[in-house]
């Protein structure tokens, strides 16, 4: 089977060492047709006939070869017929070659050789020459064995027809492709319609190809003279101008696009990309170039790489300034929604860029470096934008955590899909140094006025509560009367010292600081309305209590915030405590108080023989003592303590008082046995409580023994007395002595100078206990110059 000349059935051997398993065209291994090798080094049709147009030379003798040939097809008058184009192109004939002609063709090819010179020919067109020469088709002497190759051709080619056409197909596609690029780089430009329709479906190879064709179209061409030229030419230049910014503007949509056209459709940013960089070695090739004189109608250099860059950049500032913004109106955190908002749209974008856009980018261009850079700067530029509008205190707050923690955290620049391409440590602070500073002062100063306004709205709401007519009593929990303003005011402070302490150490000690100081301010106030209040309530006990309850709970806050700043918290420390201490006077005064008129009759002769009033005491102090239980255990021991020191005190005051002489033994040891039996109530009644005044106990054996006890002994109850309670004075032990019915006499002055030695001979008094007699003032009818009788 002849194919453009080539025997594609008979194959030329190889000549020794020569290696024909590689095709010269494609690098394949050559494919056996049929038990025979393929021709030398080639391994297709396609391939074959591609070789044999390598050179003019060449096609004209295929040419020569193909008409040589078919002319097998002659018309029935002996001329030649037409052949059929179809068939000359793929080689094959519809009909079976006619062998008739045999001997003619052979002669003919033969003849053709002897013309072809062969030192012009391709080594490989004169191995087919030569082949064709010893394999013609002249008639063989042996019939049968002329059939039998006639049958064998015609299988090979029936078997071989398919694969052949597929390969002449694609070589045939292959060519069309060739000279439609050929032709299409030797015509004219399009129009400017064309163009622009080209620009307008994307096709930007095509449509930057015919602007620049246009574009040598007018640099070549001379300035017109006549005006009607002169005008035509101009307009040409301005159509090409305004395709030169069609193109770039739909370029440059693309690049601002880049973000979300890079994940749906990542080829038109790299036809984009591709463009830029072909205009980008244009200009270098026009800078190259001798200067044209109408150069400057033409837009060279158009710098589209810089136009790049710039878009880029714009496109990054377009992408943070659409980033929804709520008004103060629809939200009070506004603000953060919005750095919340930022803070996805930077991370999201930087993915995209990462995992999409970085693709469509040669390596040089570091694209994603590029994009982070970007997105920084103009980051940077929006927040300091942001810090000139007035900030309310919530506002700042997330603003100054958001820049100085989140910002470079692993929740945006930092995080874990970006790296580690992206270097946190090579980015500088988001705004500069200077401006977050003010922005701290500006978070300190609303921190102020937030917390003092803060207190003084508890201190109001707390107020309401007590001057309510028809407020119940405080609610109890765990036994004792509560509050929940000691909590609100610890959980407020605690919360802002948090969050000024999520931004910085320094911001947090100076919150301290100030809130420590607003602290005592609100503990002044509340003491003093407090006192107000209650002459106005009916009942001041349960608000006595629960305010101290409150200022226990406030202290014990306050120790955990010594560690931070020990000085203005013991400050405040001191502070509370003296609110607790004050308290607790008001309530021990009240107490007494409300028992003064009926300790003023005891000590009197009624009182000797009526308990009455001294039941009333009691019958008091047991209702305050109820109310002393619903009080924090610590304090309730501390005031029980007082409030016991008080009564006994009150109660020797009584004795002091003079009121009653007791000459009588028996009226004597009447008063005795009553001044033992009432102070052991006393004392058995604040012991319950938890009482730590142990020490006065003591002095309810040492008085009522003085005053029972013989004449003989009372210098020995007097030196109990002394050891015990060395503040005794001598105006005391006078009126004990009053009190017994020694009021002059030997006895009285000798008991007084024994006093006075044992006063010389302990010139470093007993201060185990605390004071009890210096407190007390001896009134009455005591005469301290003793009677010479």
């Amino acid at each position: 089977m002849y194919v453009h000349g080539v025997n594609l059935i008979e194959s030329t051997s190889a000549a020794p060492g020569e290696n024909i398993d590689s095709c010269r065209r494609c690098a394949s291994g050559s494919r056996p047709l049929r038990g025979r090798s393929a021709p030398k080094r080639y391994c297709t049709f396609a391939h074959i006939q591609k070789y044999c147009r390598k050179t003019t030379k060449d096609v004209k003798y295929e040419k020569v070869l193909n008409d040589d040939l078919h002319r097998d097809k002659d018309s029935a008058d002996g001329s030649q017929g037409a052949h059929n184009t179809s068939d000359i192109e793929t080689g094959m004939t519809k009909k079976k070659p006619n062998f008739k002609k045999s001997k003619k063709i052979s002669e003919e090819t033969s003849n053709m050789e002897g013309k072809m010179p062969d030192a012009n020919l391709n080594p490989f067109i004169r191995n087919f020459v030569r082949l064709s020469k010893r394999f013609s088709l002249s008639p063989s002497k042996d019939p049968d064995k002329d059939k039998t190759m006639t049958v064998s051709d015609g299988n090979i080619v029936n078997n071989l027809k398919v694969d052949i056409k597929e390969e002449e197909d694609q070589c045939i596609a292959i060519e069309n492709q060739d000279a439609k690029a050929t032709i299409e780089n030797t015509k004219s430009p399009l129009s400017v319609m064309e163009i622009n329709q080209l620009i307008t479906k994307e096709l930007l190879l095509e449509a930057n190809e015919n602007i620049n064709k246009l574009e040598e179209e007018l640099l070549n061409a001379r300035n017109p003279e006549k005006d009607e030229e002169y005008h035509e030419y101009t307009m040409k230049v301005r159509d090409f101008n305004l395709l030169c910014d069609a193109l770039a503007k739909q370029i440059m949509s693309i690049i601002t696009n880049s973000v979300t056209v890079a994940k749906e459709n990542s080829s038109i940013l790299c036809l984009a990309l591709k463009v830029i960089e072909l205009e980008e070695a244009a200009d270098k090739k026009w800078q190259e170039r001798t200067n044209h004189p109408d150069a400057n109608c033409f837009r060279r250099p158009r710098k589209w790489q810089d136009l790049w860059r710039d878009t880029v950049t714009k496109s990054v500032e377009e992408r943070i300034a659409n980033v929804p913004f709520c008004t103060k109106e629809q939200t009070t955190s506004w603000l953060s929604l919005h750095l919340s908002n930022l803070q996805q749209i930077i991370l999201e974008d930087l993915q995209i860029v990462k995992n999409f856009v970085q693709k469509c980018y040669p390596e040089k261009y570091n694209i994603l470096n590029m994009y982070v850079n970007c997105y920084h700067k103009t980051v940077s530029s929006h927040l300091e934008c942001i810090q000139q509008k007035p900030l309310e205190l919530n506002d700042l707050y997330s603003f100054l955590k958001w820049i100085i923690h989140t910002y470079k955290s692993g929740d945006v620049m930092s995080h874990p899909d970006l790296s580690p391409e992206v270097n946190v440590q090579e980015l500088g602070p988001v705004l500069d140094q200077k401006i977050i500073e003010n922005i701290m002062d500006r978070y300190v100063e609303a921190l102020k006025l937030t917390i003092a306004k803060w207190m003084k709205n508890t201190l109001e709401e707390e107020k309401k509560k007590w001057s309510d007519p028809e407020a119940q009593e405080p609610e109890l929990m765990m036994g004792c009367y509560h509050s929940d303003m000691a909590f609100h005011i610890s959980q407020m402070i605690h919360a802002y010292l948090n969050e000024s302490g999520n931004i910085s150490n320094e911001l947090k000690d100076k919150a301290l600081c100030f809130c420590l100081d607003e602290f005592a301010n609100f503990l002044s106030r509340y003491q003093k309305d407090l006192k107000v209040i209650k002459m106005s309530t009916p009942n001041p006990l349960p608000l006595l209590i629960v305010s101290i309850n409150n200022c226990i709970n406030l202290r014990e806050y306050i120790e955990t915030l010594k560690q931070d700043n020990a000085v203005h918290a013991n400050k405040v420390d001191k502070t509370l405590s003296d609110v607790v201490q004050e308290l607790n006077k008001i309530l021990s005064d009240d107490i007494l108080l409300q028992v003064k008129p009926c300790f003023k009759k005891l000590m009197t002769k009624k009182w000797l023989s009526n308990s009455e009033d001294f039941d009333q005491i009691i019958s008091t102090a047991e209702k305050y003592c109820e109310e002393f239980k619903k009080m924090k255990p610590a304090n309730c021991q501390v005031l029980t303590s007082d409030v016991h020191y008080q009564f006994v005190r009150e109660y020797i005051t009584q004795i002091m008082k003079q009121r009653i002489n007791c000459k009588s033994s028996r009226k004597r040891d009447s008063a005795a046995n009553k001044i033992r039996e009432e102070l052991e109530t006393i004392y058995k009644l604040y012991e319950e409580l938890g009482s730590t005044a142990s020490w006065l106990f003591p002095a309810t054996q040492h008085l009522s023994d003085f005053i029972g006890t013989s004449k003989d002994e009372l210098e020995a109850k007097l030196n109990a007395l002394y050891v015990d309670y060395p503040d005794i004075g001598e105006e005391h032990v006078l009126a004990l002595l009053y009190f017994r019915g020694i009021s002059r006499g030997r006895k009285k002055s000798n008991l007084i100078k024994h006093f006075k030695q044992l006063e010389k001979g302990s010139e470093d008094p007993i201060t185990a206990h605390p004071s009890l007699f210096a407190e007390i003032v001896v009134t009455g009818p005591v005469n301290c110059i003793p009677s010479l009788i």
